[in-house]
């Protein structure tokens, strides 16, 4: 049995539960304005609950979110990644040339 590709975020699940929890206003509500307020309600908790995975599935739609935010992170971290790679090689090449002597005291402190 395939699992599924993903798994909602603690936000999401959180508006669909609150969702859930105010359908009862809801009710409440239209019975005083309209009745067309909860059958809204109802059907977007049921497409929520039963349909948005499997037609983010279904189209691809959900792979394709997960590849552009991948490289959008990737991009974002860029340059945070490359100055610690840029640390680590210094602190190795420090630790490499240590045992010729002494440091300078004149130089800067990340030399």
């Amino acid at each position: 049995m395939q699992g599924n590709r993903f798994e909602y975020g603690p936000l999401a699940r959180g508006a669909f539960i609150a969702l859930v929890c105010l359908l009862p206003v809801t009710a409440v509500l239209s019975s005083v304005l309209s009745s067309y307020w909860v059958v809204w309600h109802v059907l977007l908790v049921l497409f929520l609950g039963f349909g948005l995975r499997p037609l983010l599935e279904w189209t691809g739609l959900y792979t394709i979110y997960a590849r552009l935010a991948a490289d959008w992170q990737e991009r974002w971290h860029h340059g945070f990644t490359e100055q610690r790679r840029r640390e680590i090689e210094r602190k190795q090449r420090r630790a490499r040339y240590k045992r010729f002597g002494p440091e300078d005291p004149r130089l800067p402190k990340k030399w």
